[in-house]
């Protein structure tokens, strides 16, 4: 308050009030004091909104509402620090509790990422082994083919599932999985499928009691150890073409990087292009078994890889894979893994070089 126009206004209010008084009691006018009033009473007013002087607050404070560093002999002294290193006063933001924030993407890595590329024959399995954490990519045909190998790498538990589209070549071996082995979370693109073996695959979920989350476009989680896995494709899928409603995930360790692809065939790489998002990754897992449908020219350019897995069944009845993929692969130099031919293949990396492990067949 400023105490000149608050003082100024209360004597003014008080002197308008006693010359109204007096006006009515000689039945004299009373413009003249009921102007004085009201001007006394907006002076009052004005000296109650205005802040206080600066030399009215106290020395050493900051800007009123932010007390700053204490000044001392005109030094700003610094903030006491803790012996863990926090600054006293201050915490760390609270933990929001959802995985996959901007702050862990950015986490470096720690210890080694394994990815497993299974040997089913005609159709994907994917085994993602963070120092955190398990993740299972599709698994096959239904059979035990995926619990067996699970079993083999000490896997007890698995903390996501990725059924990237409901045919049986990628669904069917995770009613297995989800029947014998304790799994947390499953992501599907949420497209109906018409099948005994769908219906089962989310029986299983239900009875289960497994979180049900719809694989879209965007959907970000940390994986342990500062590895990262991101959803990049669907957006919107729709039933009428269930390979392009596959979902798309790449994961992200250091510098070294997968790209998951489903059965995703051209309309869908052409989907994630024309989104701006760039799917550039160091492995590529080649799409829909290495169908000329898939892994077109501009995707392949865009994503970039080192080295490419092509997951199908040895002689299988759709000539996977086919000719123009394999070429297309070659010319951009690109190093190719099937599991055809070698049988189940094993990426490791520290999150800067990768290694590759080929088990024959």
């Amino acid at each position: 308050m400023d105490a000149l126009l608050g003082l100024t206004g209360v004597l003014g209010i008080i002197i308008g009030l006693i010359w109204i008084v007096v006006g009515l009691v000689r039945k004299g006018p009373l413009k003249i004091p009921s102007i004085v009033l009201v001007f006394a009473i907006l002076l009052f007013s004005a000296g109650l909104a205005m802040p206080p002087a600066a030399d009215q607050q106290d020395e050493g404070s900051g800007p009123a509402g932010d007390s700053g560093p204490a000044v001392e002999n005109g030094v700003a002294e610094e903030p006491e620090v803790g012996e863990t290193g926090e600054v006293a006063g201050e915490k760390e933001p609270a933990d929001s509790g959802q995985e996959g924030s901007a702050a862990d993407s950015r986490a470096p890595p720690s210890g080694r990422l394994e990815v497993h590329f299974i040997d089913v024959g005609q159709g994907d399995a994917i085994l993602v082994k963070t120092p955190g954490k398990n993740i299972l990519i599709d698994a096959g045909w239904r059979g035990d083919t995926v619990v067996n190998y699970l079993r083999s790498e000490g896997v007890e538990s698995l903390d996501l599932v990725i059924g990237t589209h409901p045919h049986a070549d990628h669904i069917g071996g995770l009613i297995n999985v989800m029947e014998q082995i304790s799994v947390r979370e499953v992501f599907d693109p949420g497209v109906v499928h018409t099948t005994k073996t769908f219906e089962d695959y989310l029986t299983v979920i239900d009875q289960k009691n497994i979180i049900f989350t719809e694989g879209r476009t965007g959907l970000e989680r940390d994986i342990g150890g500062g590895a990262v896995l991101e959803i990049i494709h669907p957006s919107s899928p729709s039933e009428d073409h269930l390979n392009n409603a596959s979902i798309v995930a790449r994961v992200a360790f250091g510098q070294i990087s997968f790209l998951f692809t489903g059965d995703a065939e051209k309309e869908a790489e052409g989907e994630i292009l024309n989104r701006g998002y760039n799917p550039e990754s160091t492995i590529l897992k080649v799409g829909h078994h290495g169908s000329s449908t898939s892994t077109t020219q501009a995707f392949l350019r865009a994503v970039n890889p080192e080295a490419a897995v092509i997951m199908c069944g040895e002689d299988n009845q759709y000539g996977h894979p086919h000719e123009e993929t394999v070429d297309r692969l070659t010319a951009a130099g690109v190093d190719i893994y099937r599991t055809d031919l070698q049988g189940t293949i094993v990426i490791s990396t520290d999150g800067q070089s990768y290694s590759v492990e080929r088990a024959g067949r």
